[in-house]
């Protein structure tokens, strides 16, 4: 099972593992929830075309590469957030 698949009924991006989504980011059939993630930017449903798994990657490289940078400018990240830590909490 991928990690998409694991927590795809779970409110963690797949991308950075931020696991304050406000609704999974996929349904049961696997389509995307549009919603645009406040921590990476990435948004279900439409930056995971033609395929999820190598978007994630490819997304999650970039991210970390600009130094893993809070997307939103409405949401403020939670208190002590800390992008490494995340990413290495949240693992499936």
């Amino acid at each position: 099972m991928t990690m998409g698949e694991q927590i795809k009924m779970l409110n963690i991006c797949p991308v950075c593992r931020y696991d304050g989504l406000r609704e999974p980011p996929y349904n049961e059939e696997g389509q995307g929830s549009y919603e645009i993630c406040v921590c990476c930017g990435f948004q279900f449903g439409n930056d995971d075309y033609p395929e999820k798994e190598p978007a994630y990657r490819m997304w999650r490289t970039k991210w970390v590469e600009n130094g893993c940078k809070w997307f939103s400018k409405k949401t403020q990240p939670p208190k002590h957030w800390c992008a490494d830590k995340q990413l290495n909490e949240n693992k499936s």
